[in-house]
């Protein structure tokens, strides 16, 4: 869906997929369901300390 979205490939959407994941973070969210689990705990990593 995200790289529909950015009219890319699959492989190229991991800066859209951060960028949802960190909304999704802002909104409550309290799991996220991720293919790149580095990169989203990463992202749930710095939103904590940041955020």
């Amino acid at each position: 869906m995200i790289y529909k979205l950015l009219n890319s490939k699959a492989e190229a959407a991991l800066n859209g997929t951060t960028i949802l994941n960190t909304i999704a973070l802002t909104k409550g969210a309290k799991i996220l369901r991720v293919h790149d689990v580095k990169e989203a705990m990463e992202c749930v990593t710095l939103y904590n300390k940041i955020g």
